[in-house]
């Protein structure tokens, strides 16, 4: 198995490795999911970040369309009805999203044209454009950009457990770093700046405003693609590394938490969840054959499903006990 005993080090001191998704309903599951199912593969290409409405109903997806424009497609759990929600410009790169807790907005990290120089921060690309935090309504799919200062580029993004706060992962004009900012927009607050931050992208948040934040960049001894906690005064723990994430490292914890899941492929080839209880550290896999390049992972905030996204299939997973 990829990683498997590294993994599970680290997760069995992940608590709550979510954001609006960490649930302490009894009603929603806890354990691993039992069954993924395809939902859609077609529609869309290259899919990466993915999230779940409050209920469950419907999955998004930041993806790109037939003509290579990216966008945000949302996913009918129902029917497997793929729409576009919104393509082309001004989205330049999205790279993560989170749901607010009403459901009605999609926080869209975008972290723009030209990758960022893991030491300056700076676009290798000389004319590389940020992007920014794009507000997308799930109601009429209308788009507006979050006014933010102090973000110089933004990779991932989630909404606290209380609703009000945006948890960002990016670059400030010096170097990679973790923000805090408002739902509302305004001024970012830098919570950590620097090493060893190399290329942060998807956070998650708990109860406790601990930030596990997803690195692809970062390198220990067990390999490349570290996961971080780190606290509000900006105290940064070294959780697990060698997780070897594809575009878009995903990892959530089921809708009920204490289980986290994230999708990988195999060192022959296969792709799988690795789920682990954060609390007795049971570790087991559920196959997803079907999914060639797993990439993301989120789960509905009060419902027994989860989203799990390959770079050409949507798919649905799900409880049978639950």
């Amino acid at each position: 198995m990829h990683n498997a005993k590294t993994i599970l080090s680290g997760l069995l001191a992940i608590t709550a490795v979510a954001g609006c998704n960490s649930g302490t309903d009894q009603a929603l599951p806890t354990t691993a999911p039992t069954k993924v199912e395809l939902l859609a593969d077609s529609g869309f290409r290259h899919a990466g970040a993915v999230e779940s409405s409050p209920d469950g109903t419907m999955f998004y997806a930041a993806a790109f369309d037939d003509e290579d424009r990216p966008g945000v497609f949302s996913i009918d759990t129902q029917s497997g009805a793929v729409t576009p929600m919104h393509v082309g410009e001004p989205m330049l790169y999205p790279s993560d999203m989170a749901m607010s807790c009403d459901g009605a907005s999609l926080y869209v990290a975008d972290q723009g044209l030209g990758v960022p120089d893991s030491e300056f921060g700076d676009p290798t690309e000389p004319l590389g454009q940020a992007g920014g935090i794009h507000v997308l309504s799930t109601l009429d799919s209308s788009l507006s950009m979050l006014s933010t200062t102090g973000i110089e580029r933004a990779a991932g993004v989630v909404v606290s457990t209380d609703c009000d706060t945006l948890f960002v992962t990016g670059w400030t004009d010096a170097g990679p770093a973790l923000f805090t900012v408002s739902v509302d927009g305004g001024a970012a607050t830098v919570i950590h700046e620097g090493e060893p931050l190399v290329s942060p992208t998807g956070v998650h948040v708990d109860e406790a405003n601990v930030a596990w934040v997803m690195d692809h960049g970062a390198r220990n001894d067990s390999g490349e693609g570290l996961l971080f906690a780190i606290t509000l005064e900006g105290d940064v723990s070294e959780v697990v590394g060698g997780l070897g994430m594809g575009r878009h490292g995903g990892v959530s914890l089921v809708p009920g938490g204490t289980t986290a899941v994230i999708p990988v492929r195999t060192d022959n080839g296969q792709s799988q969840l690795v789920t682990a209880n954060t609390q007795t550290g049971d570790v087991t896999t559920v196959p997803t054959p079907h999914i060639a390049h797993p990439t993301g992972t989120a789960a509905a905030r009060n419902a027994p499903v989860m989203v799990v996204a390959g770079e050409q299939s949507i798919s649905i997973a799900t409880f049978e006990d639950s």
